[in-house]
């Protein structure tokens, strides 16, 4: 990965509303352009005429009934797919604008990159001019929808070096930079060595707020049994640390646990100030595969519970979608690999696929996109083979062929019917 400057751009807003900002509250959705927002939905007239009308149906606030002129409400089901319906196309200008002053690959290729998820982007490129060029554009582009780049949330930063007093930068809850490293350490490109390596990490503010939703539910728990308290806060410590095992997590896991052991024992100790924290211990907290601080209910429970600690996800790294892949293009051997519950895997090829990994049964040659992929059975329906998963494999086309016909050699050779 190349040392990128960066600038990071945060909700769009209208300019009349500049310094109009609250936590958890998207300007995107209040300001929207309703008729630049239909002008983008490809869909059929009746749909259209709905979306219109929910659009501009205003928001009742007891008996107050207040217009909405723009905007998508928020709170609705379909308000974040409005919204990223709306700002579609950003990526495509963004690369439009340079292919215009010289339409050729290479213009293309050095044109910034953008991600973006809702309304929140990062554009990334080697020069901080082209980065300035890039919001200068971008801004001009939301202009057409009624919005603006939002100015407290769009800064420029270097992701390997200190710039106008940034470095690196957080995104969906994630920390990302580039730090400098020895030989052996090193990222490469092309297989030149960098002299760094990037490191993608829980972001400082994602883990802080974390931790306030774990006080947050400590705090309201004054009342619950140890079974109730593990109800509540293992789906919050399992669904956070499955978000963030994808990156560099295992420190930031070992911490959130430390910490958590030490507002458990505060809490506990503090619910039973006339017992001693010999007791406490051992009422609390059980040995569990080694592990002598483990929160859970006592061993003469047949159910017992234990609370899961973060350091119980593994580690997981995220293996990027190629090109322009969608779980919705029809490529079952692709997403067969990658996802566990889809519904193309749901069909016999797809779990077939799943189950060999993706490879042929014959040749134990890895499937490619263009082949010809065919079911045969173990023991042929003629010799008692039955309909079941267990009994049916996944082939290319030439190797069904190829198997089929050393089935009929061997038949001949041993004097019996072939199937």
């Amino acid at each position: 990965m190349l040392e990128n400057q960066q600038v990071r751009f945060g909700g769009g807003q209208t300019k009349k509303e500049q310094q109009r900002h609250l936590v958890g509250w998207l300007p995107t959705f209040d300001n929207i352009e309703h008729q630049a927002l239909l002008e983008k939905l490809r869909t059929y007239p009746a749909m259209r005429r709905l979306v219109k009308g929910w659009l501009k149906a205003g928001v009742m606030e007891a008996l107050d009934l207040s217009p909405t002129p723009a905007g998508t409400p928020q709170g609705g089901v379909v308000s974040p797919l409005l919204a990223n319906i709306a700002l579609y196309g950003m990526e495509e200008a963004l690369i439009n604008a340079y292919m215009s002053e010289k339409k050729t690959q290479s213009a293309r290729q050095r044109a910034p990159k953008l991600i973006r998820y809702a309304d929140d982007c990062v554009v990334l490129h080697a020069e901080v001019a082209e980065v300035i060029k890039a919001q200068q554009l971008i801004a001009t582009w939301l202009q057409d929808i009624g919005l603006e780049l939002k100015p407290s949330k769009t800064r420029l930063s270097h992701t390997l070096k200190e710039y106008q007093g940034n470095i690196g930068f957080n995104f969906l809850g994630f920390t990302i930079r580039q730090f400098p490293v020895g030989r052996t350490h090193t990222g490469t490109s092309n297989g030149k060595p960098l002299g760094f390596k990037t490191l993608i990490r829980p972001s400082k503010e994602g883990v802080q707020r974390h931790l306030q939703a774990i006080k947050k539910i400590l705090q309201k728990s004054q009342f619950l049994s140890q079974e109730q308290l593990i109800d509540q806060l293992t789906p919050v410590i399992y669904g956070w640390t499955l978000y963030s095992r994808t990156v560099v997590s295992k420190k930031q896991f070992t911490v959130c646990d430390s910490l958590l052991t030490r507002i458990l024992w505060q809490k506990m100790t503090r619910k039973h100030p006339k017992k001693s924290e010999k007791w406490v211990k051992e009422h609390y907290w059980r040995t569990v595969k080694g592990n002598t601080w483990t929160f859970a209910t006592s061993d003469e429970d047949s159910t017992m519970q234990t609370l899961r600690w973060h350091a119980a996800t593994p580690i997981q790294r995220h293996i990027k979608v190629k090109g322009r892949a969608s779980p919705f293009d029809g490529n079952l051997l692709y997403w067969a690999k990658r996802l566990k519950e889809h519904p193309l895997t749901k069909t016999t090829l797809g779990r077939l696929l799943q189950k060999q990994q993706g490879k042929c049964r014959w040749c134990e040659l890895l499937f490619r996109e263009e082949d010809q992929i065919e079911i045969d059975h173990l023991t042929p329906k003629s010799e008692g083979g039955g309909e079941e998963l267990s009994n049916k494999f996944a082939l290319h086309r030439h190797c069904h062929d190829q198997r089929h016909a050393k089935h009929e050699t061997e038949c001949i050779t041993n004097n019996r019917p072939h199937s």
